[in-house]
């Protein structure tokens, strides 16, 4: 129940800006050449459903339709008094206390 997809305001806060591109972000690590979809809508329109993702090699943040196909990253929410240590690679994973 601690898991789920980024929002478009965690986006924001992590230095994405609607149509522009951005490598800088700590999201930025290990990204691929591939749009992944945050959890917040974009717009509706009739028929027409778009939320807001990124596109991992290039920062690119924006919306599109959910007629397409893209991959998600999950995210999840932590307490400030949460020790995570490790470096994330599979020789020496995240470890969560």
């Amino acid at each position: 129940s601690k898991v789920g997809l980024i929002t478009a305001d965690e986006l924001a806060l992590a230095g994405y800006a609607f149509n522009t591109n951005n490598t800088t972000t700590y999201l930025q690590e290990n990204a691929t050449d591939t749009y992944w979809w945050s959890l917040s809508p974009n717009f509706f329109n009739g028929g027409n459903a778009s939320v807001w993702n990124v596109l991992g090699s290039n920062g690119h943040f924006g919306g599109n339709s959910v007629y397409d196909a893209r991959a998600v990253r999950p995210a999840i929410s932590l307490l400030s008094n949460v020790l995570v240590t490790g470096s994330g690679t599979s020789e020496d994973p995240y470890i969560v206390k």
